[in-house]
């Protein structure tokens, strides 16, 4: 198992180094773009193989242990304005530092299905974001 690995450094994002073994898992199972000025965060260039899969399942396809994703605590979240998406929101590590923000976008040719953007977050990224949009985690155990 790797411990530890050296992210970023183009694209406006700084380098980093991430050791949170789910975030690992999933950065190197899956190929990732760097979001452009976004220091800390990537979408899944893998469309065909995730875009249909809600975020459990992109943990499961990358052989994130059962045990490991049961302990994990995901949180939906609607927003009022109805132009922004909602999104599903799972930190990995205890302190909330790392996790998978999806953006879940409704199929209009194709009622009740969704289509789901998964963005991976590093420590310098994950808290950002959620702060942008205005989400708090009540984290509690």
């Amino acid at each position: 198992m790797i411990d530890s690995i050296s992210i970023g450094g183009s694209k406006g994002h700084v380098v980093e180094t991430v050791t949170d073994s789910i975030f690992i898992t999933l950065y190197n199972f899956f190929t990732w773009r760097m979001i452009t000025n976004c220091t800390g965060r990537y979408t899944c260039k893998d469309h065909k193989q995730v875009s249909h899969l809600p975020p459990v399942e992109v943990l499961r396809n990358a052989g994130i242990d059962l045990a490991v994703i049961d302990r994990l605590k995901q949180y939906f979240v609607s927003f009022e304005n109805e132009r922004k998406d909602p999104i599903y929101v799972i930190p990995f590590a205890d302190d909330g530092s790392t996790g998978l923000i999806t953006y879940v976008k409704m199929n209009e040719n194709d009622e009740g299905t969704a289509r789901y953007v998964h963005t991976l977050n590093s420590k310098s990224g994950f808290r950002r974001k959620l702060d942008a949009i205005n989400v708090v985690l009540l984290m509690i155990a």
